[in-house]
């Protein structure tokens, strides 16, 4: 059965046939639907309608700015191990959200909870804006439709798909750095903007553990 609803969590369910294939037809264009660029956007949707459902086309660029950062680092982890941390509020629940979901979709991460004091080193807290978590707010109360939240297996083998596309076109690359911000920079410079502009937000703000 294929789905028909065009949502990033319907798109990676119908393409789930489609990973050992060089690439796909859509619309009578031919392309491959494990580029670097394309598939991090389509994670970045998902994880946007993840926390959101109906209601992802109405936040701003905070949230979409997180899901893209949380969406790099979690195509990195299906390359090498890496070392990268985030924490987000616990009144934050759309962040919580894309977070857990995120999780769920690494090679291999694990959740910590921290009740405090807060470490100010070695992680990225991440957060959406006021707008973004009113949203999510009233999702939480009920106030709002939801929708299912979808195939979690198909997405994240899609991820794992196209990480070994890009490992066979940059395994040089790969071996000759160690540091996390170097391995997100490889995927960014692959994808094109604006993954670009996300891994260098995300490297200055990077601040790393004794």
């Amino acid at each position: 059965m294929r789905l028909t609803s065009s949502t990033p969590i319907a798109d990676a369910a119908n393409s789930i046939r489609d990973l050992d294939n060089e690439s796909i037809t859509v619309s009578g264009e031919r392309f491959d639907p494990n580029e670097t660029g394309y598939v991090l956007q389509t994670v970045a949707d998902y994880l946007i309608e993840t926390a959101y459902g109906l209601h992802r086309l109405t936040v701003t660029r905070d949230a979409i700015r997180t899901a893209r950062g949380l969406a790099l680092c979690v195509y990195a982890t299906h390359i090498r191990p890496a070392s990268i941390a985030f924490s987000a509020a616990n009144g934050d629940l759309p962040a919580l959200r894309m977070m857990q979901a995120a999780l769920l979709l690494c090679a291999d991460a694990r959740m910590t909870l921290i009740t405090g004091p807060f470490p100010s080193v070695g992680h990225t807290f991440i957060r959406t804006g006021t707008v973004d978590t009113a949203i999510g707010d009233l999702l939480e109360r009920g106030l709002l439709p939801t929708r299912a939240r979808g195939d979690l297996y198909a997405m994240k083998h899609r991820i794992s798909a196209s990480a070994a596309r890009f490992h066979r076109n940059h395994g040089s690359g790969i071996e000759g750095g160690n540091r996390n911000e170097n391995m997100l920079a490889l995927i960014a410079s692959d994808a094109g903007e604006p993954w670009r502009e996300t891994a260098a937000a995300l490297a200055g703000e990077w601040k790393v553990a004794a």
